[in-house]
C-alpha cells in the first residue's frame, strides 16, 4: 500500500517519460537542423575541396536552444495537464466515492454505508475512521432513540398516578381551607412536571428527527382546529382570523405543525393584556400570529432559547418558542419576531 504523494510523484514521472520519448523525433529534427547542419556542410565542403561556407553557428545554436527551451516546457506543461486532469482524477476516485456517501447518509435510515477498497494509504485511514465514527453515533443514537421511547412511559405513568392521588385527595370532605390549597398547588406543579416532560421529549425526538412520516396538510384548517381546542382560553379575548389563502398547504409533519401554530398561539394568550387582542394571518407563504401586549420588546437573543420563560409567567415552562424554532429548522421554515403598534407578531415563513 503506497501513499497519495509517492502514487501521484510516480504517475508523473512516468508520464513525463512517456511524452518525452514521444517526442525524440522533435528533438532529433531540431539537433539535425540547428546544431549538425552547419558541421554537415563544413564536413561536406573539406571532402569535396571546396572553400568553407559562411556560416553563423551563434544564430543558429541560439535559435535551436530556444526551440528546445520551448519544446522541454510545451512536454512539462502537457505532462502536468495530464496528470492533474486524468491521472489525478482516477487517484481521487475512492475519495470522491467516500465524499458521496457521507452527504447521503443520514442516521434514522442506520445503514453503515459501505466505502470502496482502496490501495491508498491516506484513503483507507480515512474510510477506516469514518467507519469507526459513524458506528459509534449509530449506536449513541440508537440509546437516544430508545431512551426518549421509553422516557414517555416511564416518566408519564408516576406522574398521571400523583395527579390521580391528588384529585382522590382534593375530594375528601374532611379536608380544611389550607390543607385543599396545599392540595391544589401540588396538583398544578404536577400538571406543569406532565407539561414539561412532554414539551422536553418532544424536543428531542424533534433534534433526533424521528418525525419523519411528512404530508401536505392544509394549514389554515390546522389553525381552525386548534383555536377551536383553545376556545375556552381565547374566550376572553378579542380573535381576528384573515386567511388571505384558504388552501395553504405545506409539506410537513401533521403532528409538529398542530405543535407549532399550538404553541404561538398559546403564547400569544400568556403575554397579552386583559380584555386584549390576538390576530392570526394566513397569506400564500406565512403564517403570522400577533398579540396585544403591554411588555417592551423580546430580546431576540435569548427569545428561542430554553428556559427563558417570563417572570410571573409561572404557567410557562419556557420551552414554547424554542419548540417553535425547532420544528421550523426541522422542517426548512424561518420564524421572525417583531414588535410594533405594542404588539408581539410572530412571522413563520414557509417558501
Amino acid at each position: 500500500m503506497k501513499s497519495l504523494l509517492y502514487k501521484s510523484q510516480l504517475q508523473f514521472i512516468l508520464c513525463t517519460v512517456i511524452i518525452f520519448t514521444l517526442a525524440t523525433p522533435v528533438f532529433y529534427f531540431l539537433t539535425e537542423h540547428y546544431y549538425a547542419e552547419d558541421l554537415i556542410e563544413i564536413t561536406n565542403a573539406i571532402k569535396q575541396n571546396k572553400p568553407l561556407p559562411t556560416l553563423d553557428l551563434e544564430e543558429d545554436v541560439l535559435q535551436g536552444v530556444m526551440l528546445q527551451f520551448l519544446v522541454i516546457s510545451f512536454i512539462l506543461s502537457i505532462s502536468s495537464i495530464f496528470v492533474m486532469f486524468f491521472i489525478s482524477r482516477k487517484l481521487w476516485t475512492p475519495f470522491d466515492d467516500t465524499l458521496k456517501k457521507i452527504e447521503r447518509f443520514n442516521l434514522e435510515g442506520g445503514a453503515l454505508p459501505q466505502f470502496s477498497e482502496s490501495d491508498i494509504k491516506e484513503f483507507k485511514r480515512l474510510n477506516n475512521s469514518l467507519t469507526h465514527l459513524i458506528e459509534n453515533n449509530l449506536k449513541s443514537y440508537r440509546l437516544q432513540k430508545e431512551f426518549t421511547e421509553n422516557a414517555s412511559h416511564e416518566l408519564q405513568t408516576p406522574l398521571a398516578v400523583i395527579q390521580s392521588k391528588l384529585d382522590m385527595l382534593l375530594q375528601l370532605p374532611e379536608l380544611n381551607e389550607k390543607q385543599s390549597q396545599i392540595v391544589q398547588s401540588l396538583y398544578t406543579v404536577s400538571k406543569r412536571m406532565s407539561h414539561l416532560n412532554k414539551n422536553l421529549l418532544l424536543l428531542s425526538k424533534i433534534d433526533n428527527n424521528q418525525y419523519e412520516e411528512k404530508a401536505s396538510v392544509n394549514v389554515t384548517t390546522t389553525v381552525d382546529n386548534v383555536l377551536q381546542t383553545l376556545s375556552a382560553m381565547t374566550a376572553s379575548l378579542r380573535m381576528e382570523k384573515r386567511y388571505e389563502e384558504k388552501e395553504l398547504c405545506v409539506h410537513a409533519n401533521r403532528f409538529l405543525l398542530e405543535s407549532l401554530i399550538n404553541n404561538l398561539i398559546v403564547n400569544a394568550i400568556r403575554h397579552n393584556i386583559p380584555d386584549g387582542e390576538i390576530s392570526v394571518s394566513v397569506s400564500p407563504d406565512q403564517l403570522i400570529v400577533s398579540n396585544s401586549s403591554n411588555e417592551k420588546p423580546m430580546n431576540e437573543n435569548i427569545l428561542y432559547k430554553r428556559f427563558q420563560s417570563k417572570a410571573g409567567k409561572q404557567e410557562s415552562n419556557g420551552l414554547g418558542l424554542s419548540i417553535v424554532k425547532s420544528i421550523c429548522d426541522y422542517h426548512h421554515w424561518r420564524i421572525n419576531y417583531r414588535h410594533e403598534n405594542n404588539k408581539h407578531v410572530f412571522i413563520v415563513s414557509f417558501a
